[in-house]
């Protein structure tokens, strides 16, 4: 018994990076054991979630389970943002423009990782970098799913404004954040900036909680509003990419 609990264990630290595939055949030879017992534990451990089949694919790879309990271990921003790192990069290439992953801390948006897009007039580097929540699409996905607009905020009227765009009546973004909640993705129209816009989503772990969101921005030439809505659907796929990793059902619509 002992001894099967030690392989089972041994075979889920193969993994060692959330989007790798191993075939029974290469786990069996890592692991210094016959095909038979390695198809026995991968089978079991399937059965249990802890790993599942590829699409398309004889090969195994990490399942939701395991991910479940690593929700756990991913209230760091540095263990998120490598959970993140490879939807954020096909994000950027799919759309060319600069992505970014941010959370909400002491109700200022902080951009926690940010993957560049292709083009060689980008948006800087905001890593580190703090922002009004009601400027920012990222913002509006984090005020809309996780704590909503503080009450106290409605004493602070008008918001301050960065632009003409900007939201500043409470009562206007409190619409605003119902309409983020009822489409799960926001945008922002020179709203922090004269023509820089951006699209956001957010990212949910395995118990619904919205751990963080994902946009994209870039200047209006290159992000106009007839685009968002194409930039929001690929977005939410790569939000549920890292959702999954996150131990959330692979359901990304």
């Amino acid at each position: 018994m002992l001894q099967t609990v030690d392989r089972a264990l041994r075979l889920l630290l193969l993994f060692e990076e959330v989007d790798q595939e191993y075939r029974v055949g290469e786990m069996a030879a890592m692991l210094g054991v016959d095909k038979s017992s390695a198809s026995r534990l991968a089978a079991t451990l399937a059965n249990r979630g802890f790993l599942e089949r590829a699409p398309g694919s004889e090969a195994f790879r990490i399942g939701p389970e395991l991910g479940r309990l690593g929700v756990l271990n991913t209230g760091s921003s540095h263990n998120l943002i490598e959970l993140a790192r490879r939807p954020m990069e096909n994000l950027a290439t799919e759309t060319a423009e600069t992505v970014n992953l941010a959370r909400l801390e002491d109700r200022k948006v902080v951009n926690i990782a940010q993957v560049d897009g292709a083009h060689l007039v980008g948006v800087g580097d905001w890593v580190g970098w703090k922002t009004e929540p009601h400027a920012t699409a990222n913002g509006k996905v984090l005020l809309a799913f996780t704590e909503d607009l503080p009450e106290d905020l409605s004493v602070q009227t008008p918001l301050e404004a960065f632009t003409r765009q900007t939201i500043t009546n409470v009562k206007d973004l409190r619409s605003e954040l119902e309409r983020v909640r009822s489409e799960g993705w926001a945008s922002t129209l020179g709203e922090l900036e004269e023509g820089f816009n951006g699209v956001a989503v957010p990212v949910f772990d395995a118990l619904g909680y919205c751990r963080a969101s994902l946009s994209v921005s870039g200047p209006v030439y290159r992000v106009p509003p007839a685009r968002l809505f194409e930039i929001a659907v690929l977005c939410k796929t790569a939000a549920g990419e890292i959702s999954a990793y996150l131990g959330k059902t692979r359901n990304l619509h």
